[in-house]
């Protein structure tokens, strides 16, 4: 009992957490970005929205995997594959925060190497700095490998990018 009340303060105590934006929020938030079908062509795909409310503002990035594909999320120093990376290109005055990012699975051939597969959810809280009024633009680059159970794709690249108005 006593470690059950030890995680809820925990959990109570991570900034964002606890002011509303919880699974079921961030799950709202995901279902509200649209995405292109992938394909064994084109296996990956991401798309990225702004989202403000009273309790703050976040950038949700969600990436698409077709199926039996995957791209690496952590790939050993001198591993031959490429472990995938996510990117913010943010103007001067804001900052963001990583407060979810998806599941990692175990890769059957390597236990040191991780795998994404399916869909993923980062979400970015952001906080500004001295901003004045105008727009921004906020860049999402995703570099990855796909592969699948028997061959990979030369490396790829997404970029996304989003407009805030700030008033």
């Amino acid at each position: 009992m006593r470690q059950l009340l030890i995680y809820t303060l925990l959990l109570l105590s991570i900034p964002g957490f606890s002011q509303g934006l919880d699974e079921a929020g961030i799950k709202s938030l995901a279902d509200q970005i649209e995405i292109k079908a992938t394909t064994p062509e084109a296996p990956v795909s991401m798309n990225s929205k702004l989202f403000s409310d009273e309790e703050g503002s976040y950038l949700v990035v969600k990436v698409k995997i077709h199926e039996n594909w995957h791209i690496y999320a952590y790939v050993p120093e001198g591993g031959f594959f490429i472990q995938s990376e996510l990117k913010l290109d943010l103007p001067e005055g804001i900052e963001a925060k990583l407060i979810k990012e998806p599941k990692v699975h175990g890769y059957e051939a390597d236990p040191q190497i991780m795998l994404y597969k399916g869909e993923l959810l980062f979400v970015y809280e952001l906080s500004f700095n001295d901003l004045s009024g105008g727009e921004y633009e906020l860049g999402t680059t995703l570099s990855f490998q796909p592969c699948d159970p028997y061959a990979c794709l030369p490396p790829d690249e997404i970029i996304v990018k989003n407009t805030l108005t700030q008033k």
